[in-house]
């Protein structure tokens, strides 16, 4: 029998840092176990090949039901399926949340003045935080642009404060992606690390959770764990992991083959994610932006010098606002790119354009994500629910309509022939209902909360059954206004440390 201390499952942006920390910081042994493999891949390690990554052995590809609220399609829900998990996929982009965010979720130790020294820590030590290191010049004329139209000229728009425009702060390092791989894990004596191992169920054994079952390769490994098991694998594989070793609404559970061992009714439950509307503009001559990314000197410039446009991350400004006067914080991100964003990253050629993605940081929509078999081939059933309330479209087109003011300030303005998408006149409800998706900032779906039949407790515990944590996106008791890795990750140390305290491993209520 193969025993460690701690078992955590799945290597990406918490795993990375639960395991990581845990191995440099105790003599304690630790298992982590990856479904994917190497992160030593081109489109991981250059950061404007992100999107190359997409429907690959690196994705799981997990995609929506049919959302009646987007004209029944099918939302696309890429994660990473590779060492750093989605760290290792995404655009890169460093946004904390706002203190309002944290504060409002009423649950002792995960204020702002509880999570900041966290964050802190996090900056100053295992990721690099930087800018977009070589901007195009588009870019800096969206900043000024939305300066001079009214938003904050401020560059500091990480969080707590968010209102501004700026270069967007990221996690690229001397030209290359930073991801949660490359920041916590080191060979070390008592940290093993099993890849391309997907993980079938837990074991629990009368309330307590003492190992894990796992298939590699075609043949079925048992490890067991003294100490505590952690739960990373994700917003969409934590709650099916969870349900698929009987932790869950147990009605459904029984519905679908599962013998249900703990009724944890919200599992799966509360899932919600930024909405993004994309609009492009048409450049005018003499303005190129990434339709030139195919041309042999970037990548040249890539592999020999760490420079150009490749060490891009796409997004490369942002402007935070307020769709309304007088809110109590930003409710949009506005995300530029200096190219089409709806293209196909693998065409050769690319129309001169300029886009601004508009992540609604307060949506109202709530989904699900709920086991449809007992075999953990068969995906999970995912539903955002995505522009299922009326004010998530409303708010959608003030943005909009914002954007459009600013594009049409000057430095920015003359840089532009013409509006591709929506495209004037266009039926705005309709434009938005057929081209949002989401900003790939899945959340919630296990939460942490103060009542009783919440999840999770305030250290990560699962109610029901003893040594189990969770620790990732799912986690989280409500989205914050950011960009979910930097608070995944900061779930992942703060699971670290409770772990490394040893004064929480009792049962939970």
């Amino acid at each position: 029998m193969t025993t460690y201390d701690f078992i955590v499952v799945g290597a990406g942006s918490a795993g990375c840092a639960v395991a990581g920390r845990l191995a440099a910081e105790s003599a304690a042994t630790v298992l982590l176990i990856e479904a994917g493999g190497s992160d030593r891949r081109f489109t991981i390690q250059v950061p404007l090949a992100s999107a190359l990554q997409y429907r690959t052995s690196l994705d799981w590809a997990y995609e929506t039901d049919p959302e009646p609220g987007c004209a029944n399609r099918r939302i696309p829900q890429p994660r990473g399926r590779v060492l750093g998990g989605t760290s290792s996929m995404n655009g890169m982009i460093w946004v904390k949340g706002s203190n309002l965010d944290y504060d409002a979720w009423q649950l002792p130790g995960w204020d702002w003045n509880d999570v900041a020294p966290v964050f802190a820590r996090i900056e100053n030590g295992p990721m690099h935080v930087t800018r977009v290191p070589y901007p195009d010049e588009l870019s800096l004329r969206f900043v000024a642009a939305a300066r001079a139209a009214g938003v904050a000229a401020s560059d500091e728009v990480s969080g707590p404060e968010l209102d501004g425009a700026a270069i967007t702060p990221v996690n690229i390092h001397k030209g290359r992606r930073w991801s949660t791989a490359r920041g916590y894990l080191r060979h070390r004596a008592n940290l093993s690390v099993v890849t391309k191992a997907t993980v079938s169920r837990l074991i629990i054994r009368s309330g307590r959770a003492v190992g894990v079952e796992y298939l590699r390769r075609g043949r079925v490994y048992q490890v067991f764990a003294d100490r505590e098991i952690v739960s990373s694998a994700g917003v969409f594989g934590t709650p099916q992991l969870l349900q698929l070793s009987g932790i869950g609404p147990a009605d459904h559970l029984r519905r679908v083959g599962v013998a249900p061992l703990v009724d944890s009714p919200r599992v799966g439950q509360g899932l919600t994610d930024h909405p993004l509307t994309p609009t492009v503009w048409a450049l005018a001559p003499g303005h190129v932006g990434f339709a030139d990314v195919g041309n042999p000197k970037w990548l040249l410039q890539w592999l020999f010098r760490r420079r150009g446009k490749l060490t891009s991350n796409g997004g490369e400004a942002v402007a935070h606002i307020r769709s309304i006067p007088g809110l109590s914080a930003c409710d949009f991100q506005l995300v530029f790119t200096p190219g089409d964003a709806l293209a196909d990253p693998r065409d050769r050629k690319f129309r001169s354009a300029l886009s601004v993605l508009h992540s609604y940081w307060t949506p109202e929509s709530r989904g699900t994500v709920l086991i449809r078999s007992s075999n953990l081939a068969t995906p999970p059933a995912i539903r955002t629910n995505l522009l299922g309330e009326r004010d998530d479209i409303d708010a959608l087109a003030r943005a909009l309509e914002r954007t459009r003011e600013i594009i049409a300030t000057e430095p920015v303005a003359s840089t532009v022939e013409r509006e591709l998408l929506p495209g004037p006149g266009s039926d705005i409800e309709a434009f938005i209902r057929d081209n949002t998706t989401t900003m790939s900032h899945p959340a919630c779906s296990v939460a942490m909360g103060s009542e009783a039949d919440s999840p999770l407790d305030e250290k990560l515990r699962v109610r029901g059954v003893d040594n189990l944590r969770v620790a990732d996106a799912s986690a989280l008791p409500r989205i914050p206004r950011a960009n979910t890795n930097a608070p995944t990750i900061m779930i992942g140390e703060r699971c670290a440390d409770f772990l490394l305290t040893g004064s929480d491993r009792h049962a939970s209520a």
